[in-house]
């Protein structure tokens, strides 16, 4: 008997099935070979982290009463909010059916549900007790909490990313126009909840308030595109399949979204500074200046400031630099600063001494520093991302699908989307008659 996969013939007799992927495993190219099994490696390290922190007793975690959110947290945050920014940047072809933004469609989906899946798998590690997670969302409900919705909606925004990657490689267009449209807006919900999370933490004032929420999307936008930048480059260095309208379409839409969510983001980080500094609210502005010229001001400033949004505003602006590999240059700086700006925005909200009420009674500053275990679980974390989507890469087909959902819109609207599409010569009056 002989099973169907992704276009594959793969023998169900579990002998056969075994001579035929040791042939394949043989048959590899020998820097794939290595590059799985480096990534093999840092799998492992993850996995022996994992199994330490479900230790019972100490879990091996750096964590303290004192300062209770640490790197898995952090983890959990990046992970999350960058499947939220895949979705927007490819709901720009998928849902609004911008051309050059459509190449986007099967990469960004696969990516987004291994982000996802990463990010529970994290969460999980970090409760100490897994189960938690299941029995405490779905048996004690919360509806009060922006946590316990936070999980609701994740959860949801899942189930619509596994219904898009099936409906795409299953030739089910209606499905995949729902799919794509509900995770479209799933992907504001959730990271707005996830913000919220933070922002209604009143003992924390640096998390606090309704720009965080707005912080947390828009961070979302800027490291989704960026991990699509990289995604691009390999495509684009390695030939990969489609990589044609890759490069002419992809790469250049990728730019455009990325460096409007590096003004975006650097607008609202001033914001947060300014406001901080100028605070009343000392414990506000406590956390602030522990961000801007404490302990945290070397990677808020080296990693975030000028390595995370300055330099990859220069790389996506200047004309020499407006290549595949500027992009992934600029994309990777991205991706390292916003990592480091989810690190320093939780440990400054628990950094400045405040009150014994809320538990921050060190001085000058509560200290935290990431323990192996920590460390390992995230290395694993990206490990796993890169070894299952370079084996998506290699044996699912990843051409553009003709399946998309393109909402009409009238008038100005149209003239915007086809100017974004690249046909600036199209006014609004010929777009809305449909006229080529």
């Amino acid at each position: 008997m002989m099973l169907r996969v992704a276009g594959r013939t793969i023998p169900a007799d579990p002998r056969v099935a075994w001579q035929t992927l040791r042939a394949e495993v043989l048959g590899l190219p020998r820097a794939l070979a290595a590059w799985l099994a480096f990534l093999g490696v840092l799998m492992l390290v993850g996995a022996a982290g994992a199994v330490r922190s479900l230790f019972p007793g100490d879990k091996g975690l750096g964590t303290t009463p004192t300062f209770e959110w640490g790197l898995l947290i952090v983890g959990y945050v990046f992970f999350a909010i960058t499947t939220s920014g895949l979705c927007l940047t490819s709901s720009l072809g998928t849902v609004l059916g911008i051309d050059r933004f459509r190449p986007l469609e099967k990469r960004h989906a696969i990516l987004a549900v291994l982000c996802l899946v990463t990010a529970f798998g994290i969460i999980a590690l970090d409760l100490h007790y897994p189960v938690r997670l299941l029995f405490g969302a779905v048996f004690s409900p919360s509806p009060s909490s922006p946590m316990w919705w936070m999980g609701v909606f994740y959860g949801i925004y899942l189930c619509f990313l596994l219904t898009e990657v099936w409906s795409m490689f299953s030739e089910h267009p209606r499905i995949h126009q729902w799919a794509c449209t509900l995770a479209a807006m799933m992907a504001i919900i959730a990271p707005s909840t996830l913000g919220a999370v933070f922002g209604v933490v009143a003992a924390r004032p640096f998390w606090a308030g309704p720009f965080t929420p707005l912080l947390m999307v828009a961070t979302a936008l800027l490291s989704g595109t960026a991990l699509l930048g990289v995604a691009f480059f390999v495509v684009d260095r390695l030939r990969l399949a489609g990589f044609e309208r890759g490069t002419r379409l992809a790469v250049p839409a990728i730019r455009l979204v990325l460096g409007f969510a590096l003004v975006l983001v650097a607008c609202l980080v001033a914001r947060e500074v300014l406001v901080g500094i100028s605070s009343d609210d000392r414990a506000l502005k406590s956390a602030t200046e522990a961000l801007v010229a404490g302990p945290l001001a070397l990677p808020f400033w080296g990693l975030r400031v000028v390595g995370g949004l300055l330099l990859p505003l220069l790389l996506v602006a200047l004309p020499v630099t407006r290549t595949p590999g500027g992009l992934f240059a600029a994309s990777g700086l991205v991706l390292v600063g916003v990592f480091t700006d989810r690190l320093t925005f939780v440990s400054a909200g628990q950094a400045a001494p405040v009150t014994a009420i809320s538990g921050m009674v060190s001085a000058p500053y509560a200290a935290y520093t990431p323990s192996p275990v920590e460390i390992s679980i995230l290395v694993g974390a990206v490990a796993l991302v890169a070894f299952v989507y370079t084996l998506a890469e290699r044996y699912l087909d990843l051409h553009e699908t003709d399946i998309h959902l393109g909402i009409d819109l009238p008038g100005r609207w149209q003239a915007l989307r086809a100017r974004l599409a690249g046909r600036p010569g199209r006014d609004a009056g010929a777009v809305a008659r449909g006229e080529p």
